[in-house]
């Protein structure tokens, strides 16, 4: 699932191939799916259901788990006070995940983001992840994380 492999217009993005820093993922769900046939079918279906490729990023591995770690996805003030925080090993939400999904990358499942700023596409968003196994999803607001789906037990 990388944008090398056909048109890069209908392949989700891949963040271990971007060249963009890594943001917080304002207005966007994540989640994490298990295996290749999961994703390919949510993918697919999030698309037949009118988001666009581009609106769907994909990261699975160390090259993407290691450009997670490298940033809290914030710039200014925050960034700073999360990176500080994080080196002291103090935890809050945001940073709970960013570790989960971290560790997700690493031991080889996929973690999708799917922009989603309305609730409309919030709620059809999270019901296709549902529906193909998706686990560990949150909605990333501007001011809130809102866990949808629990994560697995271990």
């Amino acid at each position: 699932m990388s944008a090398s492999h056909g048109d890069h217009h209908d392949q989700p993005q891949n963040l271990a191939e971007s060249t963009e820093p890594v943001r917080y993922p304002t207005h966007n769900l994540v989640g994490v799916l298990d295996t290749l046939q999961q994703l390919k079918a949510a993918t697919s279906d999030l698309m037949g259901q009118g988001f666009l490729a581009s609106e769907i990023e994909v990261a699975q591995g160390a090259v993407a788990a290691d450009r997670l770690d490298a940033t809290t996805g914030r710039g200014g003030f925050t960034g700073l006070a999360l990176r500080i925080a994080e080196k002291l090993g103090l935890q809050d939400e945001e940073l709970e995940f960013k570790d989960h999904y971290e560790e997700a990358m690493r031991s080889g499942r996929f973690v999708i983001r799917v922009s989603a700023p309305s609730e409309e596409r919030k709620d059809r968003a999270t019901e296709i992840l549902k529906q193909h196994g998706a686990h560990s999803v949150a909605y990333f607001g501007k001011y809130t994380i809102q866990g949808l789906v629990r994560p697995k037990a271990r």
